[in-house]
């Protein structure tokens, strides 16, 4: 199991950290990447395929950034 943070800036509320994790799962399944949300700002995938995968779609964002908190 591999987990992935999504770090956002400091001034966010966390409902606004959730609903942004949670676009970000849906982003990831439309794509073809299974990923579940753990928290406001963790997502939970099964493979080392899928992380790298999730790492180079989600990287690109200016809301959060991405970095592997476990493998």
């Amino acid at each position: 199991m591999y987990t992935l943070q999504l770090a956002y800036p400091d001034n966010k509320l966390s409902d606004y950290c959730d609903a942004v994790t949670h676009s970000a799962v849906i982003d990831l399944f439309v794509k073809g990447i299974h990923a579940s949300q753990n928290s406001c700002n963790t997502i939970i995938l099964h493979s080392a395929k899928d992380c790298t995968l999730a790492c180079a779609v989600l990287g690109s964002s200016t809301l959060y950034t991405v970095k592997i908190a476990s493998k």
